[in-house]
């Protein structure tokens, strides 16, 4: 068993303008099969077009706006709101908003997450 709070482990920000801060909660390191972290994404800011290598993702929408666009078709997520992303599947990310974006991710396998364990400290 695992156990950490959110808040306690160290943040990793995006290396790209307006990117997201990720707090990695459960990683590679702890588990073999899944991985998940908390995003905060600033107002205005977001992630480009991108895939998560083999991981699919559970995308958990927690609090304020956010536009999620794969192709052509764009999706306004509401807090609560829960979207699966399967493998090679590309989105973008991106918070409208006025406020940060909040969301949770799990990944299976922890591959996605790894990378960002990688990323510069926030």
């Amino acid at each position: 068993m695992y156990l950490t709070r959110i808040g306690t482990t160290p943040r990793r920000r995006a290396p790209i303008p307006g990117g997201p801060t990720m707090e990695v909660l459960v990683a590679a390191e702890t588990s073999d099969n899944i991985a998940m972290v908390q995003v905060w994404i600033p107002p205005g800011g977001g992630l480009p077009e991108h895939d998560h290598g083999p991981s699919e993702i559970v995308l958990v929408h927690v609090s304020g706006s956010i536009e999620l666009q794969q192709g052509d078709q764009q999706h306004r997520l509401g807090p609560g709101t829960v979207a699966h992303i399967a493998t090679g599947e590309r989105v973008s990310l991106t918070n409208p908003g006025t406020e940060p974006a909040v969301m949770m991710i799990v990944a299976s396998p922890p591959d996605f997450v790894a990378r960002i364990t990688r990323w510069p400290a926030a």
